[in-house]
């Protein structure tokens, strides 16, 4: 490989060319590695011509560095430069950020700073090394010459400050790189910002003496993880907290993901960091504190210094809009105006600045329908709220999937009330069907008037509609019941629930301890072999998030993992083989009684009193295209309460039941 590169400069000649860019540190400028591996080249190239420049060698191992380049080119880098450079500053330099922490890298570091001790590209690599070593005499010193040689930039150390400001007192953070990690140790140094915050560097954790050194200074305590282990950082970023339940934990949104895999059930988005959470933490309210009470955010609005895009600080103020966009929710629910709009105009200036319009306008649109003007009408609020089973003491949901007489009602309310371009918009979606299917699905969701002798398709749920239609149905349900005068709750908010909420209904867990299925424990029945539902079982508590655990009538141990019951029954509307006999020949045509859909309500309810949560039609959520419970479209395995199925558009097997939020009791 060392041959094949040299070679390769080789061959790029020896003609003139103009000087590249300047490679700056990452605490200063920050940009993507495909243009770091552009000036890698440029500065390959300038050096054929400029053998003996120090500094292009400085900037031709940085840019290859930033480019992630592999070892063995940047051992050649440093080789050849030893015959080319030996002894100065540069070469020196590059030696000691070459080899790593520890004390020869020291050693190369401080003839570099002897020889240029005004040249700041010593600074940062002198901080961490004094930090390696628990020198925090020295790691002070190099902080403030960076500080005073510019190259912590002022939107960095102003992002910095927020991310210590997502913390509670005496927390651990986790963070990763020097770039998000100097600036949080200069304004525990320079400005004594937040010195109770135990700041642990994943890259420097892999040292066991620096590990050991930092885990006594928190009073931390681990047993062995081998550094050689690929997932050492995963496994400490799980493990440390498990046997430090004293101590708060926080990760760095900045974090790579592979490093925190494991935790994303028990992470909640504080601001600019993760708050480590065994039970369900009210993350928005701390959010909310967090952003009006405690962050510098004025260099958001303001660019006083006229920074580059490309400043550190600017490129990482795209994590902002993690929490801002949680928040921005709160404030839409709570109809705040003035807060919205302020906070809007924030969001719409960072999305511009790092380029991220396109992901911020798809999540603001997710849940957004046209507005939909209010008239009043004949809403029976009584009946309405009889419909829905507390899941807990603010959220609700509907007993059964939307039918086709309720999702007419609104259809009729936009027809009568002359919203003719809406009702186009939210009528239901026959453009996909045929003779003679498209007569079929006509007459299935047509509005009827029901009869003692024919009830028509009124009672089946209502299908072949858009996400946006769903989403627009709990915005006219939600003006209507609270514009109403007889209501039990003072507002509240209908809308299409979160996948995790969908599964703890699923699952008829009232009052979870969290909305992660897997964090919950339930009792279930276990009976004898041979006396199968009999009054004779033992109670044994399991957990709800076991593989096994499939289906909502779990509770019955030994039917946990089945669709069907003990006299091989379904429970539930599926695709089945045609030739599966039907185990009531007498009454079904089908192995579980249906051809397509059947109407609501036809199978047992779960223990909460929700109606085919498994089967029948797959239930949009929140995240458009994503549906949960499976359908009679979808086979047994593909619908259970944890299955997660994929829609492109409107379907005949796809169809919604409506959450209810309690906003005001």
């Amino acid at each position: 490989m060392k041959k094949i590169l040299f070679v390769s400069l080789l061959i790029i000649g020896f003609t003139v060319h103009a000087i590249p860019e300047k490679i700056y540190p990452k605490t200063k400028i920050l940009k993507p590695v495909g243009w770091y591996t552009e000036q890698m080249t440029e500065w390959g190239n300038f050096i054929q011509s400029h053998p003996t420049n120090a500094d292009a060698w400085l900037n031709f191992y940085a840019t290859s560095r930033f480019a992630q380049q592999e070892g063995q080119q940047l051992d050649l880098i440093v080789e050849r430069m030893k015959n080319s450079i030996p002894n100065t500053f540069e070469y020196y330099l590059i030696q000691g950020w070459h080899v790593g922490f520890d004390h020869d890298a020291t050693s190369y570091l401080n003839k570099a700073y002897e020889l240029r001790p005004d040249h700041s590209g010593s600074y940062s690599l002198l901080m961490l090394a004094s930090e390696f070593h628990g020198n925090r005499e020295n790691r002070m010193l190099y902080a403030r010459k960076m500080h005073e040689a510019g190259i912590l930039s002022a939107s960095l150390l102003n992002y910095s400050y927020n991310v210590l400001m997502s913390v509670d007192a005496g927390a651990v953070l986790f963070t990763e790189g020097e770039n998000t990690t100097l600036p949080l140790l200069a304004l525990q140094d320079i400005w004594s910002v937040r010195p109770d915050v135990t700041v642990l560097n994943l890259d420097m954790m892999m040292y066991s003496n620096y590990r050991r050194m930092k885990f006594e200074a928190a009073n931390l305590i681990l047993n062995t993880i081998s550094e050689s282990n690929p997932n050492f950082k995963q496994l400490l970023c799980a493990a440390l907290p498990v046997e430090n339940t004293e101590h708060k934990f926080y990760y760095a949104l900045t974090l790579a993901k592979e490093n925190i895999t494991s935790l994303k059930d028990q992470l909640y988005v504080v601001g600019l960091t993760s708050q480590l959470s065994q039970t369900r933490i009210d993350n928005i309210s701390l959010i909310k504190d967090n952003l009006e009470k405690r962050f510098l955010l004025d260099y958001l609005s303001v660019d006083f210094n006229g920074t580059s895009q490309f400043d550190t600080g600017n490129v990482l103020s795209a994590n902002y809009l993690v929490p801002f966009l949680l928040l921005y929710e709160h404030y839409q629910k709570n109809e705040d105006k003035v807060k919205l709009k302020e906070l809007r105009e924030l969001i719409n200036r960072i999305a511009t600045n790092t380029n991220k319009e396109e992901l911020v306008n798809n999540f603001l649109s997710r849940n957004k329908s046209e507005e939909i003007p209010y008239f009043s009408t004949n809403l029976n609020t009584k009946a309405l709220e009889g419909r829905f089973r507390p899941i807990s003491n603010e959220i609700f949901a509907e007993e059964a999937e939307v039918r086709n007489e309720q999702y007419n009602q609104f259809l009729t309310y936009l027809s009568k009330n002359n919203l003719n371009d809406l009702y186009e918009k939210y009528k239901f979606d026959l453009s996909a069907y045929d003779e003679p299917a498209l007569s079929m699905m006509k007459n299935y969701t047509a509005i009827r008037s029901v009869t003692k002798k024919e009830k028509y398709f009124t009672q089946y749920p209502a299908v072949n509609i858009s996400y946006e239609a769903a989403v627009a149905y709990c915005s006219w349900l939600t003006e209507q019941y609270n514009n109403s005068v007889e209501k039990k709750f003072k507002k509240v908010k209908f809308r299409l629930p979160t996948i995790q909420e969908f599964q703890i209904a699923a699952a008829s867990i009232k009052n979870p301890t969290s909305w992660n299925l897997n964090d919950q424990t339930i009792e279930a029945k276990i009976f004898p072999e041979g006396k199968e539902l009999s009054k004779d079982f033992e109670i044994k508590k399991v957990s709800a998030g076991d593989q096994d655990m499939l289906y909502p009538w779990f509770r019955i141990y030994f039917l946990r993992n089945s669709p069907r019951n003990h006299k091989g029954c379904y429970l539930g509307n599926f695709k089945v083989p045609d030739n599966e006999k039907p185990c009531m020949p007498e009454r079904m045509t089908s192995a579980d009684g249906w051809m397509m859909m059947g109407p609501v309500e036809t199978y047992f309810p779960n223990d909460i009193g929700l109606y085919d949560v498994v089967g029948n039609v797959a239930e949009m959520t929140s995240e458009k295209g994503k549906a949960c419970g499976g359908s009679w479209n979808h086979h047994a395995e593909e619908s259970t309460i944890k299955s997660v199925n994929v829609y492109s558009g409107p379907d005949s097997a796809i169809g919604f039941r409506v959450f209810m939020e309690i906003i005001e009791p």
